[in-house]
């Protein structure tokens, strides 16, 4: 079963097999993130060379590639040869290795999603290589009902009184208990949901000095 996780790419060394489009596509995308890439392949896209990611120009057919494989933490498959692409993922598989496999949906370990921000929201979809197309396209219908719904108030203003009680109440568990009375407030939602964020915030921040000064007289 595959989960949703954000993972902070940085962190990652990501090896690529292929330096078509996709496994440009694959190199551009992990390394804007920030993550190291290393893509191995005898030919390159020009969008690739002039990416800034090391290049490693091998014949796949004749290289071992354990050694590369061994130094990363995900594995990216992008080639055409679906003979070499199975043995590919199967050699990255058996060194324990997480595979992105974009020629093989069904065996691939990670899933590269869609992704767009929208009003502070980052947003996902992918259909798991089933229809890449409308799960793109999707992305748009996702944007347009967020914006014309009341989310972005309640983004707007649930995040700045989340840094503001971040000041004043320091233990985690109650800053949980002021975020749950603050939903639960009847006025506080109306004018959310009515996209009012100059009567939220004032309401949200009478809660807020309400919260804080019982907190304190409760020790």
């Amino acid at each position: 079963m595959r989960i949703p996780l954000w993972i902070e790419a940085s962190r990652l060394k990501v090896l690529i097999f292929g330096g078509g489009s996709v496994g440009s596509r694959r190199a551009k995308f992990f390394h804007n993130a920030g993550a190291f890439v290393r893509v191995l392949a005898r030919d390159v896209s020009p969008e690739l060379q002039q990416l800034g990611v090391e290049v490693r120009r091998v014949d796949l057919r004749q290289y071992d590639p354990r050694e590369d494989i061994a130094w990363a933490d995900v594995v990216v498959i992008a080639v055409d040869d679906a003979d070499l692409a199975s043995t590919l993922f199967h050699i990255a598989e058996s060194m324990g290795k997480l595979v992105n496999d974009a020629t093989d949906a069904s065996r691939t370990h990670i899933v590269v999603p869609y992704e767009k921000s929208i009003d502070g929201l980052r947003v996902a979809v992918t259909s798991e290589g089933a229809a890449g197309t409308p799960a793109r396209l999707s992305l748009d219908v996702v944007e347009r009902c967020i914006k014309e719904s009341w989310v972005p108030t309640f983004y707007k203003v649930y995040s700045e009184l989340k840094k503001e009680a971040k000041k004043y109440v320091s233990e985690t568990r109650k800053r949980l208990k002021f975020y749950q009375e603050l939903c639960e407030d009847r006025e506080f939602m109306n004018y959310v949901m009515s996209k009012n964020s100059e009567a939220a915030l004032a309401r949200g921040r009478e809660i807020l000095k309400r919260y804080v000064e019982k907190t304190r007289a409760d020790g």
